[in-house]
């Protein structure tokens, strides 16, 4: 009997990372509503010219990792995001949006965006995984340029 267990459990966890998944970018969408939605828009479109789109965007559909140290520190200077340059400045979202310094709750808005539109990502983001990232540019002070994410994230 055991041993079928633990075959059922295996067999179920796609199932139930998607559920996770899914669950989590349910609540990230109500976040998104109160935080991200005023400069991305709720199509995921973003502003032309002024603020990019998360709709099938290589950063959000992209690196993880890269996804999420550049939520966490901020991002400034000019920046292409499908084809695009767009040129402002992204505030560090701890800053922007308190309730964002819960890992769990950033999680969810970055698994809502990876989720929404046209994105179609497949595995979540954790709030573990955040508080690694977080732990990993902890000394990091300044908000991200294009040379600084092309030097921590190389193209592979």
């Amino acid at each position: 009997m055991k041993l079928a267990t633990l075959i059922l459990a295996i067999a179920t966890l796609p199932v139930l990372a998607q559920e996770d998944l899914k669950a989590s970018a349910d609540r990230g969408k109500a976040v998104y509503m109160t935080t991200c939605m005023a400069c991305h828009q709720l199509t995921g479109q973003g502003i032309p010219g002024a603020f990019p789109p998360f709709d099938g965007s290589e950063w959000v559909t992209g690196d993880t990792k890269r996804l999420i140290a550049l939520v966490l520190k901020g991002y400034t200077g000019p920046i292409v995001v499908k084809g695009q340059t767009f040129n402002n400045i992204m505030i560090a979202v701890d800053l922007q949006f308190p309730q964002l310094k819960e890992n769990a709750k950033l999680a969810d808005v970055l698994n809502y965006i990876r989720t929404a539109w046209s994105n179609k990502a497949d595995s979540a983001i954790t709030a573990d995984f955040v508080q690694k990232v977080r732990d990993e540019f902890k000394d990091r002070t300044t908000p991200w340029n294009a040379e600084d994410l092309a030097k921590a994230f190389p193209a592979k």
